[in-house]
Formats: structure tokens, sequence, C-alpha cells
């Protein structure tokens, strides 16, 4: 049962590829330039540390109910790891 399973995803996969392809020959190439994907910008240091800060924050929030005490340190916790990082 598992190798069917296994053969008809294969299978799928590999007819979706084949219908991208023949698709893609109808799309201009000025179409096609333009919906190339593009690099995505680096972030520096102190946005990292902001964005992983914030995920932080909303995590604390989620146990600020439950377990203040543990939410606390998670909210220090955050704000530590923005200070070092920002310069």
């Amino acid at each position: 049962m598992t190798t069917t399973t296994l053969h008809l995803k294969l299978e799928r996969g590999r007819f979706a590829d084949h219908l991208k392809a023949s698709l893609a020959n109808f799309v201009p190439p000025a179409w096609r330039q333009a919906f190339r994907a593009r690099p995505m910008p680096v972030a520096t240091a102190a946005e990292a540390a902001a964005r992983e800060a914030q995920t932080v924050r909303d995590m604390a929030y989620s146990y600020s109910k439950t377990d203040p005490g543990f939410a606390a340190d998670l909210y220090a916790a955050a704000a530590r790891h923005e200070r070092i990082n920002a310069g």
C-alpha cells in the first residue's frame, strides 16, 4: 500500500512538471523575465535581531496568562537580544 501511494505521488509530480514546462512555452519572454524569482534583500543584523525579538515577544504574550513569570523572562530575553545585536 505504501509503495502504491508513493508511486502515485511521483507520477503526479512528474505530470505537474511536464504541464508547467509546456505552459511556460506559451508565456512571452518578457513576462518570464518579470516573474522570475528575485533575490531577497539581505537583512542587517539589527533587523534580524528585531524580528527574532518580536517572535519571542509574541511567544511571551501567549504565556502571559498561564505563566507570567516565564513571560517576563521571555520579554527580558527579547530586550537583551535586541540590545546586544543593535549596535
